[in-house]
């Protein structure tokens, strides 16, 4: 396992990993690319890319977490505090789990992260059909606390979802170190 930052070399790599086990939107090198912020991947001895993981500075909350303005005030209110990053993007290939990866991709951008922001957000996605977070013991492990549980966070987003087999209706449980 290598941990390396960042190089648009890996873009269209990292697009096809997200593709196919993360969701959110399509993506391609140029959105890849483009996206910023703090980013390392996980390549395997054949240079394939197995893992990423990937934040940025939080600079409008109600952008990055346009829904549930309500529930997550207090949220809103600690990011005003200070820097704040958002951590966007947390995958490792199904086949290469357990293996470590995960724990060394979020020690590396911790690393870097935490020399500029205060407070950083993660939302573990609590997939439909275990009702886990399959990352949780990672960001716990490295000092994470979870402050809410939201029922069927991304369903709003409407994002296609392997785990609910088309719109997600998938629940959230963010967390904060």
């Amino acid at each position: 396992m290598n941990i390396v930052p960042y190089e648009i070399k890996y873009a269209a790599k990292i697009a096809a990993l997200l593709n196919d086990y993360l969701p959110f939107e399509i993506e391609n090198a140029h959105t890849i690319d483009q996206a910023g912020g703090i980013r390392y991947l996980s390549l395997n001895e054949h240079e394939e890319v197995v893992g990423y993981i990937a934040g940025y500075e939080i600079i409008d909350f109600n952008k990055d977490f346009p829904y549930f303005q309500n529930e997550l005030q207090f949220l809103k209110e600690r990011v005003s505090s200070g820097t704040a990053f958002y951590t966007s993007h947390f995958v490792v290939h199904p086949n290469e789990r357990k293996k470590g990866i995960g724990t060394e991709l979020l020690r590396a951008y911790l690393s870097a992260a935490e020399t500029i922001a205060q407070t950083i957000i993660t939302v573990g996605w609590v997939q439909s059909d275990t009702n886990r977070w399959a990352a949780e013991r990672q960001f716990v492990e490295q000092g994470f606390e979870p402050v809410i549980y939201m029922p069927r966070y991304f369903e709003p987003y409407k994002v296609d979802c392997p785990s609910c087999k088309g719109l997600c209706y998938c629940d959230a449980h963010i967390f904060i170190k």
